[in-house]
């Protein structure tokens, strides 16, 4: 199960990283460092993960709704989906 999971944690990694190359003047090298930096840490993210209960997981983010929604003024947009 802990392989599933981190092949998790590398397709969302790898996800922003890429976005990042994108978007920002950051080179493929760069974000190939940044991805192997990113699964040093998947390990004791794991291990984090199996301490953490359920009602202990929670956000309250409403300045992300509202950043999300002015994304139509932007002069450039990145839609992932």
């Amino acid at each position: 199960m802990n392989e599933l999971k981190k092949g998790y944690l590398w397709s969302w990694a790898e996800n922003l990283v890429m976005a990042g190359v994108k978007l920002v003047p950051l080179g493929q090298t760069d974000g190939q460092l940044a991805l192997i930096n990113l699964s040093d840490q998947f390990a004791k993210a794991l291990e984090i993960e199996q301490q953490t209960e359920d009602w202990m997981i929670g956000s309250f983010t409403p300045s992300v709704s509202i950043a999300s929604s002015l994304h139509e003024t932007q002069y450039t947009r990145l839609f992932r989906s």
